[in-house]
């Protein structure tokens, strides 16, 4: 893909609308006459979301004032943070509600763990899921990983709260099953680093510190692990991306401070695809970029507005792509997750 700019145009705007036929308009970016490589399709934010309640279940809820967030937690976003996304399975971590909201597109169900039970949650923010769709919290309150099946059963603790200054995210190998655990230290901390653990949750590797030369982080954001169990670290402290192997040997680095596009600014949130593709979310710039591997600009998506518009965001922050080139962007102030997918070649 080449660099392309995001348009706003006002007819693409009522893509919520019915044209003519009946048919709801689809939203692409860019519009044309460019050569479209993205289309926006969907909007999650609550259970309507996911399976659209009938007209005696509406009439339930607000004859038991249901939506409150003490009344029941499993039906909107309150203040989402990260997101993680397999096989129709959406997690989303609440900082607000202490919990995780998990979106099961397939069976059109949305509810949350991590609020009750054997393992409460106290600060979740990021968050990973495995193969077997097995959800791994990184809790900053408990400074440990919290790890559930895909109904929400509580598994294990992975790692110790003298592992951690500040816990802040989680990935999972798809090779190795490796679990990296992302420490953002602190301001008088030199712990700005990942550990690595072993499936078992055993402690196999401390890899970084608080500094601005390779292998070194500062303040990092967020940590993700390619197909091919390479780990990126969004350093966002140092406005950067960092590249390890899966041992945890540095490998590459690319990105910058700035004001335009292809430089960071705020950033938050990271992903990779399986095409290599890596996806950034900047809370500054209320987008995200899409870089090749080699830190090369391809496109962006969104800017700021006062609508609460497909593409508007004020706080972009988690981003996940998942196997069928479908990408997740939270929006923390929005209460959103917005739904694009990566156009195939013959679509365009």
């Amino acid at each position: 893909m080449r660099l392309l700019a995001f348009w706003v145009v006002i007819t693409l705007l009522a893509g919520c609308a019915a044209g003519p036929s009946g048919q709801r308009t689809k939203l692409y970016w860019p519009p044309p006459p460019d050569t479209a490589r993205l289309v926006y399709e969907a909007t999650l934010r609550d259970s309507n979301s996911v399976a659209l309640p009938d007209t005696e279940s509406r009439l339930q809820a607000l004859a038991t004032n249901a939506a409150t967030i003490t009344g029941n937690r499993t039906q909107w976003l309150v203040k989402p943070y990260d997101i993680a996304v397999s096989q129709g399975l959406v997690v989303v971590s609440d900082t607000l509600l202490s919990a995780v909201h998990v979106f099961d597109l397939p069976r059109k169900k949305l509810f949350a763990i991590g609020w009750r039970g054997q393992a409460i949650l106290v600060k979740p923010l990021g968050v990973a899921l495995d193969a077997g769709q097995n959800i791994y919290v990184a809790d900053a309150g408990l400074k440990q990983i919290v790890k559930f099946d895909k109904q929400g059963h509580y598994l294990a603790i992975i790692g110790m709260p003298q592992d951690f200054s500040r816990l802040i995210d989680v990935a999972v190998s798809p090779l190795n099953k490796q679990i990296y655990a992302l420490d953002r230290g602190g301001v008088d901390s030199a712990s700005h680093r990942f550990q690595v653990y072993a499936a078992d949750g055993k402690l196999l590797k401390t890899v970084g510190t608080r500094g601005m030369g390779n292998g070194e982080f500062n303040h990092p954001a967020q940590i993700s692990v390619a197909n091919d169990g390479r780990v990126f670290v969004l350093d966002s402290g140092n406005f950067r991306v960092q590249i390890f192997s899966p041992e945890g040997d540095y490998l590459d680095s690319w990105g910058k401070l700035g004001k335009g596009l292809g430089n960071f600014a705020r950033p938050r949130g990271l992903a990779v695809s399986q095409q290599g593709y890596v996806f950034i979310t900047d809370s500054a710039y209320q987008n995200y970029q899409i870089f090749d591997v080699t830190g090369q600009l391809l496109t962006y998506v969104g800017r700021g507005g006062g609508d609460d518009l497909p593409g508007q965001y004020m706080l972009p922050a988690g981003i996940a792509v998942d196997e069928t080139n479908r990408i997740y962007v939270v929006d923390q102030i929005r209460q959103k997750i917005e739904v694009f997918r990566l156009l195939g070649d013959d679509e365009q």
